[in-house]
């Protein structure tokens, strides 16, 4: 997975403060949270959640992020974002795009549906000079059924914006606990069906990944069916054999011995992200 850009705390003349991270999320495997404390009271399937805490309080009054938890339940996923000061005023609704503030820019979200998450007349900084209420990462990467990434989307002006990238378009529920304070949204999990990658990229977790990981500028190549047909025939001959494309989805490869096959792929999401293989039909020699 790629590094996401840091948020750093910015204390210049526009007196604008951003949410700061410490880079990925440690894990004991790859793109999965590392276990910690359950995030909820509820009487639900224990979860495992991704804490991280501040060791010391802000003094000042008023509402401070001070962790983000994930959590996998039966049937669904979870996302708790925990404050000090009390409860900050709150808004979760979809969007089509998840955008950065102040900045417009488009904040990379695995999956193929998101949720924009705002809450307002709170921060994750606090003090001069500006410190960190919260000190975990600006991303998790959890890939869970439902819940695939939470991402800051920014800490202006007593707005402080996530995203969420979800595998699908599910439903969800949002409401609060107290002691601590927290803010928690359910989505339910969506039936995807079996992944139809046979090379390279075979599951829904491993995809996730990788989707996160181009959309963060990385192997661009793998959007290009042309490219991916070609990287699957290098890993099978030293030399590239002759490649033909016969429709948008369908490749006739010819291999060195001069039998021709059909590759055929599909991008699984209806967002932009990779293109999988999803059937190899070995041909008959010429003549």
């Amino acid at each position: 997975m790629s590094t996401f850009t840091r948020f750093a705390a910015i204390a210049a003349a526009a007196g604008l403060a951003v949410l700061a991270g410490c880079g990925t999320t440690p894990a004991s495997k790859p793109g999965l949270a590392r276990p910690a404390p359950q995030a909820s009271s509820s009487p639900r399937a224990s979860a495992t959640t991704t804490s991280s805490l501040a060791n010391w309080a802000c003094q000042q009054p008023g509402s401070y992020l001070t962790a983000i938890g994930v959590g996998e339940h039966a049937g669904s996923d979870r996302v708790v974002f925990r404050f000090s000061g009390g409860l900050p005023a709150y808004g979760v609704g979809r969007a089509a795009v998840v955008y950065q503030d102040p900045k417009g820019t488009t904040v990379p979200l695995a999956g193929q549906s998101y949720l924009r998450v705002v809450f307002r007349g709170t921060s994750a900084v606090c003090g001069q000079p500006l410190r960190r209420t919260y000190t975990g990462p600006p991303v998790l990467t959890p890939y869970y059924p439902e819940l695939l990434t939470v991402s800051a989307a920014g800490d202006f002006e007593g707005y402080l914006s996530f995203g969420v990238g979800l595998a699908a378009r599910g439903s969800y529920h949002v409401f609060t606990l107290t002691g601590p304070d927290r803010v928690v949204i359910d989505v339910s999990h969506v039936q995807l069906g079996k992944f139809p990658g046979i090379w390279d990229i075979t599951s829904w977790p491993r995809y996730w990944s990788q989707q996160y990981s181009w959309l963060n500028g990385h192997q661009p190549w793998l959007s290009n069916p042309a490219m991916v047909v070609e990287a699957w025939a290098r890993s099978r001959w030293p030399a590239t054999p002759v490649i033909t494309q016969v429709n948008a989805s369908t490749f006739k490869v010819t291999e060195p011995s001069g039998r021709v096959d059909t590759v055929s792929g599909t991008r699984p999401v209806t967002v932009p992200g990779p293109w999988v293989i999803t059937k190899i039909v070995r041909g008959g020699l010429p003549g």
